[in-house]
C-alpha cells in the first residue's frame, strides 16, 4: 500500500484573532442583553390562543425570545455590540482594525 501521496499534515483551522473575538465578545454581550430586555418587555404579557397559550408556550418562549436577540445582534442595528468590541479591543491595546494603538 503505497500511502506516499497522502499528505501528513492534517487542515489547519485559522485561529481567531483577537479581533475576531472581539467583535464575536460584541456580538454575543449584545444578543444576551437584548434576550434579557425581550424577557422583561414580555414579562407582562398573557400567552395567547394563537400559539395554544399554556404552560408549553411559557416554557418556550424564552427560547424564542433568546433567538430574537441573536438575530437583532447579528443585524448590528443597536450598536451595543460594537461599542463592547471597541472597549474589549481597547482593553487589549489594539484598535478594531487590529493595529497596535
Amino acid at each position: 500500500m503505497d500511502i506516499s501521496s497522502l499528505s501528513m499534515t492534517a487542515p489547519t483551522v485559522k485561529p481567531a484573532t483577537p479581533n475576531r473575538a472581539a467583535e464575536k465578545a460584541g456580538q454575543e454581550f449584545e444578543a444576551l442583553m437584548v434576550g434579557q430586555m425581550l424577557e422583561s418587555m414580555f414579562a407582562g404579557v398573557e400567552t395567547g390562543s394563537a400559539f395554544g397559550g399554556g404552560q408549553g408556550e411559557r416554557t418556550w418562549r424564552s427560547f424564542m425570545l433568546q433567538e430574537y436577540g441573536k438575530a437583532i445582534a447579528e443585524a448590528g442595528t443597536l450598536g451595543i455590540g460594537r461599542m463592547v468590541e471597541a472597549d474589549v479591543a481597547r482593553l487589549y491595546g489594539q484598535t478594531s482594525e487590529g493595529t497596535k494603538g
